[in-house]
């Protein structure tokens, strides 16, 4: 069950993270790969719009001294470093298991907004196209995926397409306990997410 991903590699040196940027062309994003720091932002553990090697090199040097000026340098596993998506609307699509019912399937606004906001809804999974289709219009922010005030709506079947696939990842995964795709930015039609 293969899900878009933008290119990019998991790095655990500067010169690595030199060489992927290099690879994939300008411009890429930095962002803290731990699996102790859950909220990257916070310990400013993400770098966007890199537009050259010196930049990428800064970034993930910023990132390194941040943290081990916070006594955190362990938690660093390394940097994932990724070509630079720009505009679209933020979204995340969520994974939980519930007690009594399984895994559960969660899609709201992404970034700081779904933690703010909290607009989020929820599907006992498997899922149905159906049920994908309902999720993405029940949230409040779904006015946000339509053109609105000169923005470009979003690719709203590829939105869908996500979280049916995301579902059933989970359900032939059984061994995926939580998974949290934030953020997911979905592009103009057309375009995917």
């Amino acid at each position: 069950m293969a899900l878009p991903l933008p290119g990019g590699g998991f790095c655990r040196t500067v010169d690595e993270a030199a060489c992927v940027a290099s690879h994939l062309g300008f411009p890429v994003t930095v962002k803290l790969a731990s699996r102790q720091i859950v909220h990257k932002t916070d310990v400013r553990g993400v770098r966007l719009n890199l537009q050259d090697d010196t930049a990428v090199r800064q970034a993930f040097m910023e990132i390194q001294n941040r943290l081990a000026q916070d006594g955190k340098l362990e938690a660093m596993d390394g940097v994932l470093v990724q070509l630079m998506i720009s505009g679209g609307v933020e979204l995340m699509i969520g994974v939980t298991q519930d007690p009594s019912f399984g895994p559960l399937i969660g899609f709201g606004l992404g970034g700081i907004y779904v933690e703010i906001l909290k607009d989020v809804c929820f599907r006992i999974t498997p899922i149905t196209d159906r049920d994908a289709r309902e999720m993405v219009r029940s949230i409040k922010g779904y006015r946000l995926l339509e053109s609105y005030r000169g923005h470009p709506s979003a690719d709203i079947a590829a939105i869908e397409d996500l979280l049916f696939r995301v579902a059933r990842l989970v359900e032939e995964v059984p061994e995926i306990a939580e998974l949290d795709l934030n953020p997911v930015i979905a592009l103009p039609p057309g375009q995917g997410c």
